[in-house]
């Protein structure tokens, strides 16, 4: 079962995959194509390497791909990655004392 986190990191990878394609079509943030581009790049050798296909839509699989992973390995280390003593307890544990 999908969270709604990972949904929510699905649609952000597909939002940053349709962003990644302004460097390439016009000049617009042209510095940053190494960064905001990479899921454009990776659909653009994909569709070189197979020589079949579309490269926007291997990029919108790749971006929803990314969005995924990165959601998941958030989601996992919120969840279940603790650390001792990072947040103490706001509660004193009384035992034995009827309270």
């Amino acid at each position: 079962m999908i969270s709604n986190d990972q949904k929510r990191g699905i649609t952000l990878g597909i939002i940053w995959s349709l962003i990644a394609w302004i460097p390439y079509y016009t000049d617009y943030l042209d510095s940053l194509r190494s960064i905001i581009g990479i899921p454009a790049t990776l659909g653009l050798n994909l569709e070189l390497a197979l020589n079949t296909g579309d490269s926007f839509a291997f990029s919108i699989l790749f971006g929803a791909g990314i969005g995924f992973l990165i959601s998941s390995f958030v989601e996992l280390a919120k969840n279940g990655i603790k650390i001792i003593g990072l947040f103490p307890k706001k509660k004193k544990k009384l035992y034995g004392r009827g309270l």
